[in-house]
């Protein structure tokens, strides 16, 4: 929270994109921090359950559409009209929208590779991958092949190939109780709330891995992050 939370104050960012909403905590939150929220969510039940949540948050937007379809629709739209509407000039795309179906293509195994390739040659962007290898943290791992650089660093650089890639590591990472969470806009001890508490039980699960991709070099005395090399 504060690595982005400084992102969107070093970038000037008012938009934050999320694909993959599950059940609609991360935008929910996030509302509270930023200009405008969109949640791209592919599941009718969890796109349902997202927009319920979000229901009395008019700066909240949720779209109920496949992600890549929809980062390739805001890419062009962006480009087109970026300077008539008044557009951010860098939008924060955090894609968590991760699946596994033994019976997929392999090449579309992994949707994130899909969401980057939407975002080819939109180099006005900062990039947040969730559950990414950063070597001591919980990330995801398919069929043995891990989610890390090796797996995208083609499709990243398609996007723009002067990004600059950083990784959190455990020693950043601030992990909550429902205690903690008192006070803090945006977080609700509701049941949802309380259910992922609970299933974050482990280091794997409560120490996620997260790359970011920005467009310039971070000062890596104010963020806590560390350089990831291409």
């Amino acid at each position: 929270v504060k690595t982005t939370l400084a992102l969107r104050d070093k970038f000037g960012i008012s938009s934050f994109i999320e694909t993959g909403c599950y059940r609609g905590l991360n935008v929910h939150f996030w509302g509270h921090y930023f200009h405008l929220v969109i949640g791209v969510e592919k599941s009718a039940e969890f796109a349902e359950v997202t927009a319920k949540r979000v229901v009395h948050q008019g700066n909240v937007q949720i779209i109920r559409q496949d992600s890549p379809t929809y980062l390739a629709w805001y890419a062009d739209l962006y480009r087109t009209w970026a300077h008539h509407l008044d557009l951010p000039p860098v939008s924060l795309f955090y894609l968590d929208a991760h699946f596994y179906d033994p019976d997929c293509n392999p090449d579309h195994r992994w949707v994130v590779r899909d969401e980057l390739q939407s975002l080819q040659d939109f180099p006005n962007c900062i990039i947040e991958i969730h559950d990414y290898d950063c070597g001591g943290l919980g990330h995801l791992v398919y069929d043995g092949e891990a989610l890390n650089m090796d797996l995208i660093r083609e499709d990243l650089l398609g996007v723009n190939p002067d990004f600059h890639f950083y990784g959190n590591t455990r020693a950043g990472c601030e992990v909550h109780t429902l205690e903690s969470i008192v006070g803090i806009a945006g977080l609700v001890a509701d049941d949802d709330t309380l259910e992922t508490l609970a299933y974050h039980n482990s280091d794997r699960l409560k120490y996620r891995g997260i790359l970011y991709a920005t467009p310039k070099p971070l000062d890596l005395t104010l963020f806590p992050l560390q350089e990831i090399a291409i």
